[in-house]
């Protein structure tokens, strides 16, 4: 039986609450446009580079913003879809 998938939420303020597919725990997803992404980070789905300028998303785990992980959006759909 596949893992059971909550759908995204959208709270008062935009933000975005999904599960995270690593730790199972609630989590705000934020997109980062490409001309706001400055910096170079590996992503947890595939372990390849995200480069500066390239658009992806951040998963932000509630009350842990230190545990934030910074993910293709293709990873990350696959992930939440198939587990990890």
């Amino acid at each position: 039986m596949p893992p059971r998938r909550r759908a995204s939420r959208p709270s008062r303020s935009g933000a975005v609450f999904v599960d995270d597919p690593i730790t199972g725990r609630l989590a705000e997803l934020q997109r980062v446009q490409p001309y706001r992404a400055r910096k170079e980070y590996i992503c947890p789905g595939c372990n390849q580079e995200i480069r500066p300028g390239v658009g992806h998303v951040v998963m932000v785990p509630l009350g842990e913003a230190e545990m934030r992980r910074h993910w293709h959006a293709p990873c990350l759909e696959r992930a939440r879809k198939h587990g990890r």
